[in-house]
């Protein structure tokens, strides 16, 4: 099953969103998403959150509604609790931009997801993909494409296929090695760790995807 989870962060264009829902069984709305959601006319099948910037009053249509009062949580979070435990991948839309305060707290709850689950982070400008020890990067990109490789712990042995200048069991950290603003040279880019996690950041061409 393929998740999607609207945040109230950057909205996503309508293609965007459109595109990523088309390839998603399960699609969840936090709060403020389901704006994101709704005005590109992506009806969620569930809305949760503590609704302090939507409410819920007047809100009707065909999804479930789960308020989560409670603020020793984030909406992220929140949204995470639906998340079936056969999930084969995550993608969220919203969480980056606006606000960097959540868009960092978004990338550090995400790392803490199962390792071996696929977890994507899109907006129109770029995509974010964790990688794990159990889930590797894979990806047909076109050459001269931006990519950054941003270690958010201590990584062991990354090694990369595909880039200008590829790494070979680096050790990678926020106090060591970092990979801001390599390039694709070969379509088939490939990038794996021992330990650790990093994000893998894909920048998109200026007119998005």
């Amino acid at each position: 099953m393929n998740a999607l989870i609207f945040l109230g962060g950057e909205k996503p264009s309508l293609n965007l969103a459109q595109h990523v829902a088309r390839d998603s069984d399960l699609i969840i709305a936090a709060d403020s998403g389901y704006h994101a959601a709704m005005d590109n006319d992506v009806i969620p099948q569930i809305l949760t959150g503590d609704f302090d910037s939507i409410g819920v009053k007047g809100i009707e249509g065909p999804f479930k509604v789960f308020p989560a009062p409670e603020q020793n949580a984030t909406d992220f979070e929140k949204s995470l609790r639906h998340l079936p435990e056969d999930a084969a991948c995550l993608q969220i839309l919203g969480g980056t931009g606006l606000r960097s305060d959540h868009f960092l707290t978004n990338l550090l709850i995400a790392a803490g997801l199962p390792k071996a689950l696929p977890v994507v982070f899109h907006d129109d400008t770029q995509s974010l993909y964790r990688v794990t020890r159990d889930c590797s990067f894979k990806r047909e990109l076109a050459p001269g494409t931006t990519i950054s490789l941003i270690p958010f712990s201590k990584c062991k042995r990354v090694t990369s296929e595909g880039l200008r200048w590829n790494l070979q069991d680096a050790e990678m950290g926020p106090s060591s090695q970092l990979g801001q603003s390599n390039m694709v040279v070969n379509p088939n880019v490939r990038i794996s760790i021992k330990s650790g996690y990093l994000y893998v950041v894909v920048n998109h061409p200026i007119n998005g995807q």
